[in-house]
């Protein structure tokens, strides 16, 4: 074996393991959310985001040196390239998944019951688009991928209808923004999960899809 095809091996291994525990936050930090219990999960949840930032880091180190000490062929430099797009995406994904998690829990911290209406609506989408970006990734299926960047739109879609709902029909106005702010990170979640699928397009094909 070729001491480049060692190196991204490695590093496949580093992808991956930062796509599963991006995946795993999103679903802590559903769970709490969905279930009270915002400020109960707020430490874990923290915790995986610190992981996905270190391994971020590991990512980008080892991509660097693979790229500088050997000579990866045009499909592999294509993953070398991709994954230090990749660990950036699920940081961010990790960091959003949390970010919503924290506005529930400082509800909470001022005694504040908000309901997760219009999130947990949202959730299944995203976290699906996630899950399927991060099989497409580890199968190399493109189809697959384009198939969770066509959800982007409907992503969007809702997010922007709920905003108006979320106007027009809260007298909370805590829970309002907490809402608010939830959906907006959804919102950025779904674009890294079409980002992450846009990736696998890019080792597969060698081109981003349009």
């Amino acid at each position: 074996m070729r001491l480049v095809e060692i190196g991204i091996k490695e590093l496949r291994n580093l992808v991956h393991k930062s796509a599963d525990i991006s995946l795993n936050t999103f679903d802590m930090a559903k769970k709490a959310i969905e279930e009270g219990k915002a400020s109960e999960a707020r430490d874990a949840v923290k915790k995986n985001v610190e992981e996905l930032r270190k391994l971020r880091e590991e990512i980008d180190e080892l991509a660097l040196e693979i790229i500088a000490r050997y000579q990866p062929l045009a499909s592999e430099l294509r993953f070398v390239r991709a994954s230090m797009d990749l660990g950036y995406a699920f940081m961010r994904f990790g960091r959003y998944s949390y970010d919503a998690l924290a506005a529930f829990a400082r509800a909470q911290s001022l005694n504040v019951k908000c309901e997760p209406k219009y999130y947990s609506k949202l959730a299944p989408t995203v976290e699906k688009m996630m899950g399927d970006a991060i099989l497409s990734l580890k199968e190399y299926d493109a189809l697959l991928a384009l198939k969770v960047i066509s959800k982007d739109d409907e992503v969007d879609e809702f997010y922007h209808e709920a905003l108006i709902e979320i106007m027009k029909g809260y007298n909370n106005v805590a829970c309002a923004v907490v809402e608010a702010l939830s959906l907006k990170f959804l919102e950025r979640a779904a674009d890294h999960s079409a980002h992450v699928a846009a990736q696998t397009v890019f080792i597969v094909e060698g081109k981003y899809p349009e």
